[in-house]
């Protein structure tokens, strides 16, 4: 079949029309997970439902508006097309979109079979003080501590340098400490917006069957689930649908997956080199922590400890860690099977699916990230 083992670069629902019928055996994808603002959900069914697009007014956590909302039923509904009859989509989402994410999905003609978690215990909570907004509002001034300066401190994508060029000199500067003032921040201190994030959903799809199981996975290969092949440890668990992360946590002996062999979060050696474990021939660039984009880093931490400097040949934001994309293939596609991934990325599912002995198919739209791509599956 055409385009086998190649990243396209494009529009997702352009190239998966030039997809032939029933021709891939799964789909393991990360898309955008749409962690914008709110959208109205009677709007946004009412055009589902009526088969056009959704088009969100906003922009996602990394400024772009293809990150802005989940992909809609018309990207899923050719995938659903060009899967095999039985074939299984593992479909990540955000904690606060995966119910978007699944509606998209039915309304494509998935069946939901599961939802599999993947649990870490690195995220970092986004939350606003409560208690310092009070202060704020009211003009209400804390009184000031001082921290070791940061020469290159970015907020909010702005160098600011040059208004902190006397604090250099003084080699600190003064933010606002923990005491609250008004009685409004004093009510409500310590109190925030949000909680820690811990998990993200992996949705678990089927196109349906034609016929029984049997028949389907006696006619296209599709269809059933590679118990024996995702077992877990020397014990040979059964595949369950949690990964946790810390072997330690007092969850970890209720769930079935290894956290070393699976769910660590991707590693610097991980996200820069190819399938075969090889760096990756691509110049090094300094990244701002979480932009993806190439700015400088800062040098110190805000409590004054020195930041080693990162270099990565992939700047992709969300990198997922290849052994868990290669388990998640091996659980759905059999071998020498065809994976789709839609939201190609950095080319992990290519990665993976060749680490796996199956093939890919992946379909990225950013210039620079098919560029990692195509360095990673070689």
């Amino acid at each position: 079949m055409q385009f086998i083992n190649q990243v396209l670069q494009g529009d997702s629902l352009e190239i998966l029309k030039t997809l032939p019928d029933n021709s891939v055996d799964s789909c393991v994808t990360d898309p955008p997970y749409g962690l914008s603002k709110e959208p109205d959900i009677k709007e946004v069914l009412t055009k589902w439902l009526a088969g056009e697009d959704y088009v969100h007014r906003g922009s996602g956590f990394m400024g772009k508006t293809w990150d802005s909302f989940v992909p809609g039923p018309a990207i899923w509904r050719e995938v659903f097309r060009v899967l095999k009859p039985g074939g299984h989509i593992l479909c990540f989402a955000g904690t606060r979109t995966q119910d978007l994410m699944t509606v998209a999905l039915r309304i494509a003609g998935f069946e939901i079979r599961d939802v599999i978690e993947w649990l870490y215990t690195s995220g970092f909570p986004k939350n606003l003080d409560v208690s310092k907004q009070f202060d704020k509002r009211v003009g209400a001034v804390r009184e000031k501590i001082r921290i070791p300066y940061n020469p290159v401190m970015m907020i909010n994508g702005q160098n600011t340098r040059p208004w902190m060029e006397k604090a250099l000199e003084q080699g600190f500067h003064e933010v606002d400490g923990d005491e609250p003032v008004s009685e409004l921040a004093k009510k409500w201190d310590g109190w925030g917006s949000s909680i820690k994030p811990a998990h993200e959903p992996v949705i678990m799809g089927r196109k349906p069957l034609t016929g029984n199981i049997c028949d389907t996975v006696e006619r296209f290969g599709t269809g059933a689930i590679n118990v024996d092949g995702c077992r877990i440890g020397e014990e040979g668990r059964y595949p369950a649908n949690c990964v946790t992360v810390e072997p330690n946590e007092w969850y970890s002996k209720f769930f079935n997956i290894t956290p070393q062999e699976l769910s660590k979060k991707s590693t610097k050696k991980d996200k820069n080199s190819d399938w075969k474990g090889n760096v990756i021939d691509l110049e090094e660039r300094r990244v701002y922590p979480g932009s993806g984009r190439g700015v400088l880093n800062s040098t110190h931490t805000l409590d004054g400890r020195e930041r080693k400097p990162v270099f990565n040949r992939n700047h992709h934001p969300t990198v997922k860690p290849t052994g868990l994309m290669a388990w998640l293939i091996r659980l759905v596609t059999a071998p020498e099977g065809v994976v789709l991934d839609p939201f190609g990325g950095s080319g992990t599912t290519g990665a993976a699916a060749l680490q796996e002995n199956r093939k890919f198919i992946l379909i990225e739209r950013e210039a620079e990230y098919v560029e990692i791509a195509r360095a990673r599956v070689g």
